[in-house]
């Protein structure tokens, strides 16, 4: 192997013999990280059948002695057996509970957006992705159903799609004429639609690239946008304190709030609307009408429908998360934070909230427990992916 002095220092050339063996130790290093990892999750793997194993257990004993004790069943034998089968499934649950927010902690991937024009993915409340090409903050974010592609827009009144395969831009949409403030994907992933400062929405063929749709009708900024499952209408919120639906025209216009509509939310069905405003309320809309949910102190920034329509969650200026109940329309939780909540997101099986304030944190809904929180981070928008 030659060796050549620079300025008083050894200089060793690799040859191709040396470089042939560099890269066997780094397939060597590959390979051993890979067996490595393949024996960690089937230890891991083997300790999960044990647990579900010994709960079995501890049921089917249960369920033997229950059969002994039944010829001789009096109240007191009942109320012991019964009491002793609701610590046990009380213990059980725990346990699941427990695993399943480690799962979660350790696989969820929320996207954030924010003041530097990027889009963040967080994996585990750790940095994981960072995607770049808005020259300005990005107000709103959303993601497919099919799980392929993101939207963003942007206060540099473009609307953008990337590939979550591959984390590229795979689209520009331009149009606007000022900052784009909320975007939604329809249930097909076929179109989008926008709303800006400019006082429009706009409807965008995806698999042409194209504004298909220019919707005009407000008199103020457009703060929100959402579009119905079945894709056959859509509705915009504005800070002219109005909601309009539209179904390709202006098919009704919703007065009632008395500030800004800052957030909307159809829900799976379609059959009811849920918007937020400045005016610190939430209102639930059945056409003409609308039922008025009051608790917060501050204004509403971000509103969600729970996919069984049962819940409606609110995030506010106020530094919480309310939970309500469609059918009583009556809170029935809050969830403190430090600061503003400027956006929320629910994940899809209804379990897990992610909100923003100077951080992203993620609760589990069925114990109001905070079980992540991110680094100091500001988004405008959060999405569970």
């Amino acid at each position: 192997m030659g060796c050549h002095m620079i300025q008083g220092h050894s200089v060793q050339l690799l040859t191709q013999a040396g470089m042939v063996n560099s890269f066997s130790n780094v397939f060597t290093q590959i390979s051993q990280q890979k067996e490595k990892l393949i024996q960690r999750g089937n230890y891991l793997n083997e300790q999960i059948g044990k647990l579900v194993s010994f709960q079995l257990a501890q049921l089917e004993d249960f369920q033997k002695r229950a059969d002994r004790l039944s010829a001789n069943i009096s109240k007191t034998i009942y109320d012991q057996a019964f009491k002793e089968l609701s610590k046990l499934e009380q213990s059980q649950s725990k346990d699941l509970d427990q695993l399943e927010d480690l799962l979660l902690q350790l696989n969820s991937l929320v996207l954030s957006s924010g003041s530097g024009g990027k889009i963040v993915t967080w994996k585990g409340g750790k940095k994981f992705k960072t995607i770049e090409g808005h020259e300005k903050a990005v107000r709103s974010i959303a993601v497919s159903n099919s799980k392929q592609f993101i939207v963003s827009g942007s206060e540099d009144r473009t609307v953008r799609v990337w590939n979550l395969n591959t984390w590229q831009q795979s689209l520009v949409l331009k149009g606007h004429t000022d900052k784009v403030n909320s975007v939604v994907i329809s249930s097909g992933n076929d179109f989008v639609v926008s709303g800006s400062n400019d006082k429009t929405i706009r409807v965008w063929n995806l698999n042409a690239g194209v504004q298909t749709q220019v919707l005009e009708g407000h008199t103020g900024p457009v703060n929100a946008v959402a579009i119905s499952r079945g894709g056959n209408f859509i509705a915009s919120g504005s800070r002219d304190k109005t909601i309009k639906v539209w179904n390709g025209q202006q098919t009704q216009n919703l007065e009632g709030h008395n500030e800004s509509v800052t957030c909307l939310a159809i829900s799976n069905s379609d059959s009811f609307l849920v918007s937020g405003s400045y005016d610190k309320t939430v209102r639930i809309w059945n056409g003409q009408q609308s039922q008025v949910l009051r608790g917060h102190t501050g204004a509403v920034n971000s509103v969600v429908i729970s996919n069984n329509e049962e819940f409606i969650l609110s995030g506010s200026e106020d530094k919480t998360v309310r939970v309500w109940s469609v059918a009583t329309a009556q809170q029935i939780l809050a969830l403190r934070h430090t600061e503003r909540v400027s956006s929320i997101s629910l994940s899809s099986d209804d379990k897990y909230l992610a909100s923003a304030d100077n951080s992203i944190r993620i609760w589990n809904l069925e114990t109001a427990r905070q079980i992540q929180t991110t680094d100091s981070v500001y988004p405008y928008s959060i999405k569970f992916i």
